[in-house]
């Protein structure tokens, strides 16, 4: 009877220290994770954009976006999401939200233009807001046009918290 229990003990210690040799430590990366080579291969904008009036002179930038302005954080954060909706009153209210792809807290700042059919500002550009992405987190921007029903279109600049 002793020598069964022995026999047990013995197989369930090998079968413990098999279990806990088969399991591997992984590495949890830190989400999001953010892939800039898909960004780049999207290639030309679709859809509205403004186009310079020489051919060539700048790049075409496409509206109902986000646009990053400034090249210190081109390989920074990445667009996950924007969307628009129009109010009761005809003003509309845009919503971005960003990703911070580094290892680090990110001071952003965002605003945003909005035009009108003809791609002209329907209102003076709204003020700079500040934003703050910790690392690996996402940050949301939103701000709401007075034009009413002018506004057709927007652009939303994002540049490096100064």
């Amino acid at each position: 009877m002793k020598d069964k229990r022995v026999v047990k003990t013995i197989t369930a210690a090998v079968l413990a220290v098999t279990v806990a040799g088969c399991q591997q430590t992984a590495r949890v990366l830190p989400a999001p994770q953010c892939d800039f080579r898909a960004i780049k291969a999207l290639g030309p904008a679709q859809g509205a954009v403004l186009v310079p009036l020489v051919p060539g002179s700048a790049e075409v930038m496409p509206l109902n976006a986000v646009n990053i302005t400034d090249a210190a954080i081109t390989n920074k954060i990445v667009t996950q999401s924007t969307n628009a909706r129009r109010e009761a009153n005809g003003d509309v209210t845009v919503f971005a939200r960003l990703v911070n792809c580094t290892d680090y807290p990110l001071q952003l700042e965002a605003r945003t233009h909005f035009l009108d059919a003809g791609q002209i500002d329907a209102e003076p550009v709204t003020a700079w807001t500040r934003l703050h992405a910790t690392a690996h987190g996402l940050v949301g921007y939103t701000t709401r046009s007075t034009a009413g029903s002018a506004v057709q279109s927007y652009l939303i600049e994002v540049r490096e918290g100064r």
